[in-house]
């Protein structure tokens, strides 16, 4: 039980410790970092998933060691670099084994998500916080008190389905509208497709799964009703899009790259991607003339030379290796997917696309802590 207090605790740490991010204070690095050390020296001393954690704990070491002295990263850097590609499988294999017996893990979700949200609306309203753009950009949108935006959304997608499924489950229907429209006013704030697009998915996702009770149990007048109310809000919901700060940068990024047709690859690439299938091709040249040891373990997450693609499976392979790339994708083994139910499997497919299309999922704590924890028991459902 102290157990689950202490994991509960700490993901109620989660909003605070992005906002130390933003401040640049050591305190996110520190409480992740125990926490990660944490469930490790756990899953050690039960003897816990030994054949999976001590391969990857070998490999661990060995990117540690060759980042630091082969790749010449800093001792720091190299220790996050290695924090970061830990987190998730080592949060997987923690969470396998983890039932919550005295919270609801959904319940706990809900009151991340909502503090999330009410810290980002308050620094807006207050202007306490910084622009998501650079002036020079020309793109608007807030991010507030946390340090990026990505991340904030997918952290927000991440845990709507399950907090719409906890809503609904304990027949709080007033609540969902509210919630929803509350995670859409934050998307239009922050200027970024992903949050939008997937608060979208999941309405259409819920609606459907609830299609008996929203629709198909009304009477002809309630049902035609619905019908218009929906027509209506799709036209106005459709000229409220153009008003927005994520029309507006989509127009912005599409002038800047000069790009004329909607259904084309370069609309694909830099409008929708974000110039990222791009950053792709310029990581594989660089990649493919290293060396053999580059090439098994990685040109280093912080390499100076190309940066980051932001697709979080090209990430993986660039910068930790062919090797890393096989052991980290080789946990996905342990996460149960059929013991999942509607709402769990939306929100892991919501991740995975988010991680294939704008990163920042599956190597960054403050995000990937939620696939570890679907993993877990939820005795209470």
């Amino acid at each position: 039980m102290k157990e689950e207090i202490i994991i509960f605790i700490f993901l109620l740490l989660g909003p605070i410790l992005d906002i130390t991010v933003y401040y640049d204070l050591p305190i996110n690095i520190i409480i992740r970092g125990i926490y990660l050390l944490g469930i490790i020296g756990i899953m050690l001393f039960r003897k816990r998933n030994l054949k999976l954690l001590i391969p990857l704990l070998i490999f661990s070491i060995v990117e540690f060691i060759y980042q630091l002295s082969y790749l010449d990263i800093s001792f720091t850097n190299s220790i996050s670099n290695t924090f970061k590609f830990l987190y998730l499988p080592a949060s997987i294999l923690y969470f396998k084994d983890f039932e919550f017996k005295k919270y609801d893990k959904r319940k706990i979700l809900s009151t991340i998500m909502f503090t999330y949200i009410s810290i980002y609306l308050i620094s807006y309203i207050t202007k306490i916080g910084s622009s998501a753009y650079k002036e020079t950009d020309g793109k608007t949108g807030y991010r507030g008190l946390f340090n990026s935006i990505n991340e904030f959304s997918a952290i927000i997608i991440g845990m709507l389905p399950l907090v719409i499924d906890y809503l609904n489950e304990k027949k709080k229907y007033l609540f969902i509208p509210l919630c929803i429209f509350s995670v859409i006013v934050c998307s239009v704030l922050l200027g970024t497709k992903v949050l939008l697009l997937g608060t979208v998915i999941i309405v259409m996702f819920y609606l459907f799964k609830e299609r008996k009770k929203v629709f198909l149990d009304r009477s002809k007048i309630e049902k035609i009703g619905i019908i218009v109310s929906s027509i209506l809000l799709i036209i106005v919901g459709g000229y409220l899009f153009t008003k927005t700060n994520v029309y507006h940068n989509m127009k912005i990024q599409q002038s800047f790259f000069k790009v004329d047709k909607v259904f084309s690859y370069d609309y694909l690439n830099h409008v929708l991607f974000n110039d990222r299938l791009s950053f792709i091709g310029t990581n594989f040249n660089y990649f493919k003339t290293c060396s053999i040891f580059k090439i098994l373990f990685g040109i280093g997450l912080t390499n100076p030379v190309v940066k980051l693609v932001e697709i979080d499976v090209f990430d993986l392979i660039f910068r930790y290796g062919i090797i890393g790339f096989i052991i980290f994708v080789s946990m996905f083994s342990n996460i149960k997917f059929n013991k999942f139910n509607s709402y769990e499997k939306l929100t892991i497919i919501l991740l995975i696309l988010i991680s294939l299309t704008s990163g920042h999922v599956l190597l960054y704590p403050n995000v990937c802590i939620y696939i570890g924890l679907l993993n877990s028991k939820n005795m209470l459902e």
